[in-house]
């Protein structure tokens, strides 16, 4: 498999992977608010203002792409841990198409003056209209985006853990405070300050894709290194973590319960047993011939669908689903018998190597994709670790049922979270906040 070439300077990461296996060129920028450093919604408003449609003229922004054959601007935001990422992404078509140097080029130029653009005017211009719809949006997904419940769910049981710092109301009231007081300006300044990754894919010549991204990127970079260092709002202290093995029961304005059930895995990316726990991840819950999709959607048909998800940066693996009220008691019961009975090593030799075969593919079908390959690549810089696809993978064909009993049993209940419909609870229920 290939791999990314690197070069860097200071916070500038260049990451470039020459390749004839695809017909576009792949162009991610990532922007980096390491361990929470600017407030999540702050940091989230200003990257979507730099990088809307309309931050330079909605049609000359649409000129400026059709010129390079580009598709539409993409910006991602994603949180991994306590650290925030924005991706931005452009592809622009390659192959037989003349002229691909100079559209690259074009397009990182592009991307660089509109991340830079206001810091060379000296101001943090935008019209108070898109500030305020971006406002609206940062208030509308300060619930985890209420239309996506398991998202809902997911982030009750993490803030309640105290894997998240602040709870994403106050973030948005810190906002609502920067906006107010004028502070982007400043707070724009630190997004300037922080870890860029440039990833490019395709069918080039290392050397000249690195040189065109630092001609592009450099200058901005080492001028904004050059400003004065930012005023920092001090942050709330971390949440105090909470006891394991906790039930919380939050009555909303839900259709069925929404159940989420959070393990601590004691296991960091890259580690000696990071492999069987992943192992035990797509036999527990993660594929459809999981035992829980086996067990409670196919055999039981108790709910429409059941998942577990692993958050490689908090140490968490998430099982997630939506039942009716009649049958909470016998889901819980039912994932816990099936965590149990892997931790004995119930694991049939059958049973394992389909799980080997589900992560090879997964994983294989994955790494074609240019956006997951970039995906990997960042979650291994992030986690600073030197674990490569290839080592993974090897590593999963020599996992053994031993090895995956072991890694189940070194997991704990942390706390199980269940959204009820309100219509259907009588009995007194203690309020839970989220300050």
């Amino acid at each position: 498999m290939q791999s990314f070439i690197t070069e860097q300077y200071n916070r500038l990461s260049v990451h470039v992977m020459p390749t004839s296996q695809y017909a576009n060129c792949y162009l991610h920028l990532g922007i980096v608010n390491e361990q929470g450093r600017i407030p999540s919604a702050v940091f989230a408003v200003i990257v979507r203002l730099l990088f809307r449609q309309d931050s330079l003229g909605k049609r000359k922004l649409q000129q400026q792409l059709w010129s390079m054959y580009a598709d539409e601007l993409r910006c991602e935001l994603e949180q991994k841990g306590e650290t925030q990422l924005a991706s931005i992404r452009l592809r622009i078509p390659a192959g037989l198409l003349p002229g691909t140097d100079a559209r690259t080029l074009d397009a990182l130029k592009l991307l660089a003056d509109m991340m830079f653009e206001p810091s060379l005017k000296g101001e943090f211009d935008f019209d108070e209209a898109q500030i305020q719809e971006e406002l609206a949006w940062a208030e509308h997904h300060a619930g985890y985006d209420v239309s996506n419940w398991d998202k809902v769910v997911q982030g009750r049981s993490l803030e309640w853990l105290g894997y998240t710092e602040r709870s994403r109301d106050a973030d948005v009231e810190q906002l609502q405070h920067c906006v107010h007081d004028g502070e982007l300006q400043q707070w724009y300044r630190e997004v300037l300050c922080s870890p860029l990754h440039i990833h490019v894919i395709g069918d080039f010549q290392s050397d000249v894709m690195i040189a065109q991204v630092m001609e592009a990127f450099l200058p901005s970079v080492v001028a904004a290194e050059g400003g004065e260092t930012p005023y920092v709002i001090g942050h709330d202290e971390p949440t105090e973590r909470r006891e394991e093995g906790e039930m919380m029961l939050e009555l909303m304005d839900v259709q069925q319960c929404k159940i989420n059930v959070t393990f601590t895995t004691g296991v960091t990316y890259g580690s000696s047993d990071y492999a069987a726990l992943f192992l035990f991840h797509s036999l527990f819950g993660a594929t459809p011939a999981s035992r829980l999709q086996s067990e409670l959607r196919e055999r039981k048909q108790w709910v429409y669908q059941i998942y577990s998800t692993l958050d490689d940066y908090r140490g968490t693996l998430h099982v997630t689903t939506g039942t009716s009220s009649g049958y909470v008691t016998e889901v819980l019961e039912a994932i816990d018998a099936e965590w149990l009975r892997i931790c004995s090593g119930d694991i049939q030799e059958v049973e394992l190597n389909r799980a080997i075969q589900n992560v090879m593919h997964y994983v294989q079908v994955g790494y074609d994709l240019p956006e997951q390959v970039v995906n990997l690549h960042i979650d291994r810089l992030l986690n600073r670790v030197q674990m490569t696809t290839p080592q993974f993978l090897e590593a999963i064909t020599c996992i053994t049922g031993e090895q995956v009993a072991e890694v189940a049993s070194g997991m704990k209940k942390a706390v199980t979270w269940i959204l009820y419909p309100e219509n259907e609870y009588s009995a007194p229920v203690q309020e839970v906040t989220h300050e």
